[in-house]
């Protein structure tokens, strides 16, 4: 049976609760207010939780407990909530099933409200037997720390839990492995071949070649039942590094579409929080811009994308998305920066060309028309630029679908500019998680990953996740390189 922990001010509820789950074979802890929880959760290893909406009194408004619920799932991400309300359902709790993991929300001025709470517990039970794709929970976080010529960093939290380093230096060559990526690229008859290539190798220098990276790798993998999310903490320039080829020897197949995966950038400190599902369920409304810049040489998908993208999260998410489209038409250079000046929007997505210039990474830029309806000159937004005007917004996502949205100059470039690339200077705006490509994908790739990416980001809440869920969907024809090209910056 389960270990449930009840919270609600009133005694006489926890009092029934506690009778009511114990005479059912559960054992039950109970707790007045959220001080309580925590104390109780630092105790106890609980399979549930049971939360009143209204922590302290009667105030409509009061919803203190979706709040503890989120704070809960935080440092439990396996904890399951069912949320105790007396009044009609809100919006915002609505939201929160399935995103914090509330699973239910049961009404206690209903008669048969204590079997309703047995109801959906014995659900959440027969669900846990039948997992499905994309609602699998994070339990296990590894984290692998890489610096070149020093000893690799590993630290894992979850139901697996360690902190250690090697003994030997990492050894590796992050040119050479980034001149091999490119390489890759420029040879479509053989790509396939080379990414495999490259991605054992990297298996190899650091996997292989380090025994504990491989042993807390397994250790995680194996005790973290359902999910293993994979962090590469590196210094800015190791973004040139192809992480995302990495394959592993066994299963002989690439760690991207094994686990979520994202970068964690040293150096890089964000401003604010970064999306999760807390977020999405504490949030009244979760505000998207939406940019297409077709300009030239013409990209035939860059409008249908950003068109797609702006139905889809108005017929699916209305209620508590906003989202706000800029077409080509009306996407000036001017327009799009006074937009992006102080902005109040928690995603950007840019649809369009971008470009990285190998002599100066800060230069690397977003394009866009002098005049509406596609007049006048293309004027280029620079990384700089771009910097500044991100560096005061609230955005807590920017997706950039373009050409090398997160090309990365080389360590040397970073004597004589500030910012090694596109993605590079958003992070260092303090934008918490920037997706970018490495190499441009194709028009009807980078549309359905952007669906698949969104889909799933507003199901559950996690950006690694819903990259990793869209990749395995686009995964499925591997000659398309889309489903390797996309790197996540996670500044969490």
């Amino acid at each position: 049976m389960y270990k449930i922990l009840v919270v609600d001010d009133n005694a006489d509820v926890r009092n029934t609760l506690r009778g009511f789950l114990a005479d059912a074979g559960h054992s039950v802890y109970v707790a007045g207010n959220e001080g309580e929880a925590f104390i109780a959760l630092t105790k106890e290893q609980f399979d549930f939780a049971i939360i009143d909406v209204r922590l302290h009194g009667e105030d409509e408004e009061d919803e203190s407990g979706l709040v503890l619920a989120a704070a809960l799932r935080k440092v439990r991400p396996d904890l399951q909530v069912i949320l105790l309300t007396r009044y009609v359902r809100t919006k915002q709790i609505v939201h929160a099933i399935g995103r914090i993991g509330v699973i239910d929300f049961i009404d206690r001025t209903t008669q048969d409200w204590c079997n309703q709470i047995l109801a959906a517990l014995d659900e959440a039970s027969q669900k846990a037997c039948q997992p499905r794709f994309g609602a699998k929970t994070s339990t296990n976080r590894l984290s692998i720390s890489l610096v070149a010529n020093q000893h690799v960093g590993i630290r894992a939290h979850g139901l697996y839990v360690c902190s250690t380093r090697t003994s030997r230096v990492l050894e590796i060559d992050v040119e050479r492995y980034a001149r091999r990526a490119e390489s890759a690229w420029k040879d479509p008859a053989d790509w396939r071949f080379q990414v495999k290539d490259i991605g054992c190798n990297l298996w190899r220098d650091i996997f292989a070649a380090n025994p504990e990276v491989s042993t807390a790798y397994t250790a995680a993998y194996i005790q973290g039942r359902n999910l293993l999310l994979l962090f590469f903490e590196t210094p800015r320039e190791f973004l040139r590094l192809p992480l995302e080829f990495i394959r592993s020897d066994n299963p002989p197949e690439y760690l991207v579409l094994q686990h979520p995966v994202a970068r964690f950038v040293y150096n890089t400190i964000p401003k604010r929080e970064a999306l999760s599902s807390s977020i999405l369920a504490l949030k009244e409304k979760i505000r998207v811009l939406i940019i297409a810049s077709n300009t030239r040489p013409w990209i035939d998908g860059v409008d249908d994308e950003a068109r797609e993208l702006h139905r889809y999260l108005q017929q699916h998410h209305q209620d508590f998305i906003e989202p706000k489209l800029i077409p080509t038409e009306q996407a000036t250079y001017e327009r799009v920066r006074e937009e992006l000046r102080n902005c109040k929007y928690d995603i950007i997505h840019y649809a369009g060309h971008g470009s990285y210039n190998i002599g100066s990474p800060e230069e690397s830029s977003l394009y866009f028309w002098a005049r509406e309806n596609r007049q006048g000159e293309i004027i280029p937004m620079t990384a700089a630029e771009l910097k500044m005007l991100l560096g005061q917004s609230e955005v807590r996502l920017v997706y950039l679908s373009c050409c090398y949205g997160t090309a990365t100059g080389a360590s040397q470039t970073s004597l004589d500019d500030d910012f090694l690339g596109l993605a590079d200077a958003v992070a260092q705006a303090g934008v918490p998680s920037v997706l970018g490509f490495r190499w441009p994908v194709s028009d009807d790739g980078a549309r359905r990953l952007a669906l698949a990416f969104y889909k799933s980001l507003l199901e559950q809440g996690s950006p690694e996740i819903a990259l990793w869920n869209a990749r395995c969907e686009l995964a499925i024809n591997r000659n398309d390189t889309t489903w390797l090209s996309p790197v996540l910056i996670h500044q969490v």
